[in-house]
C-alpha cells in the first residue's frame, strides 16, 4: 500500500493537466516569483530550488537558484524565462508571490487577468511587496533558518500574526477579489532588507494601500495593527502594551487572545456614521517595575486603558483610510451588503463622501487571566 501511495503521489507530482506528463529530470520546482518593471518592461525574476536536497547542499552549495527574463506582458516573460532555463517549471509548487514597488503601483489589471486564466497557478498563496529594495533583490536574499527565501517570508507572516498581531496575511484571491469587488481596496503586507548588520535579514514593514488598482501610499506598525483589529472575521494572538497607571514610566505587556469588530453603517439622510464595536479579551502577560495591580479596582482600570489603546489604533487606520482616500476598509461593501438601495446612489461618489463619514468607535477589553501566578511580585528593599 505505501509503494502504490508513493506512486500515485509522484504521478500527481510529474502531471501537467493538459500537457501530458513532464520526466522528474525535465521538472524544476519554483518556490517563489518576484515581479516588478524594468526598463519598461516587466521582469520577472524566479526561486528554483536547488535540485539537491537542502541538507545535502549545506556548506557544499546554494540552496536555490534565481533565474531572471522580461517580457512586454507577464505572461510572455514567464514564457522567456525558457529560452534560458532548461527545465520545465511547475508552477503550481510555488509559494509566494513578490511584487516590486514600481509593479505594484502600475495598473494591477493584467496582473488579475493573468492569474485567474492560469490553472497552474494557486491562488491561495500569499503575496507581498518590496519595500527599500526590489522585488529580484528581496528574493535573492539567504536567510540563516529557512533555505529559501520564500519559505522564510511565508513563515514570518504566520509567526508575527499570532505572536505579535501586527500585518495581516493576504492570498492571491483575497487580493484579486478586492481588486474588482466594488466598495472595498485590497492591503498587502511589506517585507524590506535589513542591511544594519553584516548579515542582510528580512524584516516585516508595514503594508500597501491600493486604490484603482495600484498602490498609492501605506500603513505604519499601528496602522496596520488596527486593520487587523477591524476584521469582520474572529481574531487570534497579538502582544500590545499600555502604560502602567502605578508608573509613568513603567509599561505592562497584554496579550489579545481574541477578538471580533461588528461594523454597522447608520445612514440619515445625507449623514453616514460607522458603528464599530469590538470586544476582545486577553492575557496579562509582563509589567516593568513594582506595585500590585491585581485588585478588581486595577483591573478595570487596566481594562479602560486597553480599550483606549485598541480604540487609537482603530482610530488611526480610520485616519490613514480616509487621508489616502482609500476605502480598504470595506466600508462601501459592507453598506452595499445592508443597504443595497442606498449603496446605488452613494457609489457614483463615493469617493467624495468616503473621506468625511464619521466613526462611532466603541472598545471592550477585559482581561481574563495572568497565566502562572496571580499577584505581583514584592520585593525587599
Amino acid at each position: 500500500m505505501k509503494r502504490i501511495g508513493a506512486a500515485a503521489l509522484l504521478m500527481l507530482i510529474l502531471l501537467q493537466p493538459g500537457c501530458g506528463s513532464i520526466e522528474i529530470n525535465q521538472a524544476s520546482v519554483p518556490i517563489g516569483i518576484a515581479l516588478d518593471y524594468q526598463a519598461g518592461q516587466i521582469h520577472l525574476a524566479v526561486q528554483m530550488a536547488n535540485p539537491t536536497s537542502p541538507e545535502k547542499t549545506s556548506g557544499q552549495g546554494p540552496r536555490f537558484f534565481v533565474f531572471t527574463s522580461t517580457g512586454r506582458t507577464m505572461i510572455e516573460a514567464f514564457r522567456n524565462l525558457m529560452l534560458s532555463f532548461p527545465r520545465t517549471p511547475l508552477w503550481s509548487q510555488a509559494g509566494l508571490y513578490i511584487f516590486g514597488e514600481d509593479f505594484a503601483r502600475s495598473d494591477m489589471a493584467m496582473f488579475a487577468d493573468g492569474v485567474t486564466r492560469n490553472q497552474f497557478i494557486r491562488k491561495n498563496i500569499p503575496i507581498v511587496v518590496a519595500h527599500g529594495a526590489t522585488a529580484e533583490e528581496l528574493i535573492k536574499v539567504k536567510t540563516s533558518i529557512e533555505p529559501y527565501t520564500s519559505t522564510a517570508i511565508r513563515d514570518l507572516l504566520k509567526t508575527q500574526e499570532s505572536q505579535l498581531g501586527i500585518y495581516t496575511p493576504v492570498t492571491m484571491i483575497e487580493f484579486v477579489d478586492r481588486l474588482s469587488a466594488p466598495g472595498v481596496e485590497p492591503v498587502l503586507p511589506m517585507v524590506t532588507i535589513d542591511r544594519s548588520s553584516e548579515k542582510e535579514k528580512l524584516l516585516l514593514d508595514g503594508m500597501a494601500v491600493f486604490k484603482d488598482r495600484r498602490m498609492i501610499g501605506s500603513l505604519n506598525e499601528t496602522e496596520s495593527r488596527g486593520y487587523r483589529l477591524l476584521s469582520p472575521k474572529m481574531i487570534q494572538g497579538g502582544l500590545f502594551l499600555i502604560r502602567s497607571p502605578l508608573d509613568e514610566n513603567g509599561w505592562i505587556t497584554l496579550e489579545l487572545s481574541r477578538s471580533q469588530a461588528k461594523i454597522e453603517p447608520v445612514i440619515d439622510g445625507s449623514r453616514i456614521t460607522m458603528k464599530i464595536e469590538l470586544k476582545a479579551e486577553g492575557n496579562f502577560y509582563e509589567q516593568t517595575g513594582t506595585g500590585d495591580l491585581f485588585s478588581p479596582s486595577m483591573f478595570t482600570q487596566l481594562n479602560a486603558l486597553a480599550s483606549r489603546e485598541l480604540e487609537q489604533e482603530i482610530r488611526q487606520c480610520i485616519a490613514q483610510a480616509q487621508t489616502l482616500n482609500s476605502d480598504y476598509l470595506g466600508w462601501g461593501r459592507i453598506i452595499h451588503a445592508s443597504h443595497p438601495q442606498q449603496w446605488k446612489e452613494l457609489e457614483p461618489v463615493w469617493d467624495q463622501i468616503f473621506p468625511y463619514i464619521q466613526a462611532d468607535v466603541k472598545v471592550d477589553f477585559q482581561i481574563r487571566r495572568s497565566y502562572l501566578t496571580n499577584k505581583s511580585f514584592t520585593f525587599r528593599e
